[in-house]
């Protein structure tokens, strides 16, 4: 089962962040989502495999150390079983 979760970063982290998602092949796809002109972030939806879950997290808090990563994936913070 694949779990999607929506992150929230402002442009000028989005390279590193990609390079980071891509270098993790196997534990988790992601999407750029469209954002209207003029916006200072980009939205991000991951599809991570069940088992990856905490690793991804851990490697996301990681990140939040350096920069901001908003977490968009629910109100109560839940993510979404696909």
């Amino acid at each position: 089962m694949m779990i999607e979760k929506k992150i929230r970063l402002h442009k000028k982290d989005t390279a590193f962040v990609y390079a980071i998602l891509e270098s993790l092949e196997g534990m988790t796809i992601y999407s750029t989502m469209p954002d209207e002109p003029g916006s200072i972030h980009r939205d991000l939806k991951l599809w991570i495999p069940e088992g990856f879950v905490s690793d991804i997290e851990k490697i996301l808090d990681g990140m939040r150390k350096k920069f901001p990563i908003l977490d968009l994936s629910g109100a109560t913070g839940e993510n979404k079983a696909c």
